[in-house]
């Protein structure tokens, strides 16, 4: 109730008569703030650097639907990132579509992959210096395959006894590279959700790039799949993921296989967390590396850490990760925002912060 009435002050100081009709406007967001230490291990200068105020993917958004009768209601949601480090934004999941309990969802607009969605919730250190995506959807030269796909049209069924499932189909406009074409791909998962069991699976295939990059390659396509399982037994939670990504590039370092575990366990007001992932070696080398031949793309990371949970909204958290690259990768955490890894050489953090959902 709060939410709305704070929502509809905000629309009628901007626009009351668009909003009048539209009562069921909520706003919510996610402000997440560390104090980070980082050592690259540069082996020029000490390479540590302390981080005061670190933004963990910090995020605002507003969402509504209006009951078109027959149950079918009309959905939408603008979500953006905050990026208080730069002054800056960046949309997140921004859509408009049309929902029904007994036949599904259907949304055009920016949002998650299902191949992203399919694992999403097996990530205990989300949006944090140790998120899984150090491994998962990771490759050498630092691509990122879970990805918010731009220009999607997506499908999401009802769930049926714990089963659902997604497809979606995106088109992001570029510019052409040489006889090049637009980014384009297609994108399903499903999944099943019953009790303290889920499971899921997700396919995706792209051809001219990676959803999300500005860049264009015409010729190569990809394609991934990965298999998520977790299983909560009372305090106690166990997830695993395993990735493999494919690319028809010859001696690309972007085709290997990736492994994640993870456990958690509750105490009181505690969450004991730790995690492990690693990524195979691609097939090739990357440019500019610094090791010649057949060298490791191969890389490896580890997390562990605790929540301190003040309220069902607000917590502490602290956590150590290192990431180990191998001799022809110089990687660092995906959302950490340290650059000048070493090749070879490990990236160590330790964070400290606050996330306060509303």
């Amino acid at each position: 109730m709060k939410k709305s009435l704070i929502a509809l002050a905000i629309a009628s100081a901007v626009s009351a008569p668009a909003f009048a009709a539209t009562a069921n406007v909520d706003v919510y967001g996610r402000m997440a703030f560390s104090v980070d230490y980082a050592d690259t291990n540069n082996l020029i200068g000490d390479g540590a650097d302390v981080v005061t105020g670190r933004d963990n993917v910090s995020r605002f958004g507003i969402k509504g639907t209006e009951d078109l009768g027959n149950g079918l209601a009309a959905i939408w949601q603008v979500e953006t990132q905050l990026n208080t480090a730069t002054s800056s934004t960046a949309l997140r999941n921004t859509f408009i579509g049309l929902s029904s309990k007994s036949l599904g969802t259907v949304i055009l607009g920016r949002h998650d992959t299902p191949y992203k969605m399919a694992t999403g919730n097996l990530d205990i250190f989300s949006d944090t210096a140790g998120d899984y995506n150090t491994i998962i959807g990771t490759t050498a030269d630092g691509t990122i395959y879970d990805s918010r796909a731009p220009q999607t049209i997506a499908y999401l069924s009802p769930t049926w006894t714990g089963f659902s499932f997604a497809a979606a189909y995106a088109e992001t406009k570029t510019v052409e590279v040489g006889t090049g074409d637009n980014q384009q791909g297609y994108s399903v998962m499903g999944k099943y959700v019953n009790g303290p069991i889920f499971a899921s699976l997700a396919y995706e295939t792209m051809e001219g790039g990676i959803f999300g990059l500005a860049t264009s390659t015409a010729t190569i396509s990809t394609e991934a799949f990965k298999a998520g399982l977790g299983v909560k037994l009372g305090a106690f939670q166990l997830g695993a993921v395993y990735e493999m990504i494919d690319s028809d590039e010859a001696h690309s370092v972007n085709e290997r296989d990736a492994y994640y575990v993870n456990g958690m366990y509750s105490i009181g007001a505690f969450d004991l967390k730790a995690a492990y992932g690693m990524a195979k070696d691609g097939e090739g080398n990357v440019v500019g590396a610094g090791a010649l031949g057949d060298a490791s793309t191969e890389f490896d990371y580890y997390a562990v850490g605790a929540d301190y949970n003040l309220s069902k909204r607000t917590k502490l958290f602290g956590l150590y990760t290192s990431l180990s690259n191998g001799a022809n990768t110089n990687l660092s955490q995906s959302t950490s925002g340290v650059t000048g890894a070493q090749y070879g050489q490990d990236v160590d953090i330790i964070s400290m912060g606050v996330v306060h959902t509303f």
